[in-house]
């Protein structure tokens, strides 16, 4: 590939930020996009399902081997189900964000729990050490906590943490191009 022209590295840095920043200016905006983005491919997925199956039981019904598709209707039923859920998505688009936070919540919740026990069944490491284990299975228990109650403010630090990532990531690539560039 030598010779070949690209675009300077720094300009994929300079977007990355920009996205960071979005992310951050705009959560809300980005939560809703993301539900609505998955409720459009669950609606599209779910017409295009029924669709294929109603052109091919014509098809098999043409064919005089339509007796063979016992168990078919299932497909039927998937489409239409996925349909359902994708308008849904697409009319509440921070819904899947909400259900995703609620299942994360459950899982450190749990998580927090049993790594509590776990470390009050090792009596020998009770130094400095399980301390500090302890008060983090406590943190990740109330992060658990603060998720299933308040699921809309959680996703909402979520998507500013990525944001920052990506400003992160952005200030990397920038130096690294210009890294690189000096060393050329």
């Amino acid at each position: 590939m030598e010779g070949a022209k690209r675009l300077p590295a720094y300009i994929r840095g300079l977007f990355t930020i920009f996205a960071g920043f979005f992310f951050i200016v705009f959560p809300d905006a980005v939560s809703s996009s993301i539900g609505l983005i998955f409720g459009i491919v669950l609606l599209v997925m779910g017409i295009a399902g029924a669709v294929n199956y109603v052109i091919t039981i014509n098809q098999l019904k043409r064919e005089n081997t339509y007796g063979k598709t016992a168990g078919a209707e299932i497909i039927l039923v998937y489409s239409v189900i996925a349909a359902i859920i994708g308008l849904v998505f697409m009319l509440r688009p921070n819904l899947l964000l909400q259900i995703a936070s609620l299942i994360a919540g459950l899982f450190f919740i749990v998580d927090g729990i049993v790594k509590i026990r776990e470390m009050t069944l090792m009596p020998k490491l009770k130094s400095f050490y399980w301390w500090v284990l302890i008060l983090l299975s406590l943190a990740v228990f109330v992060a658990g906590l603060f998720l299933l109650i308040y699921p809309f403010s959680g996703m909402r630090i979520i998507i500013i943490f990525i944001g920052l990532a990506f400003i992160a990531s952005g200030i990397e690539t920038i130096a690294l191009s210009f890294k690189n560039k000096a060393a050329t």
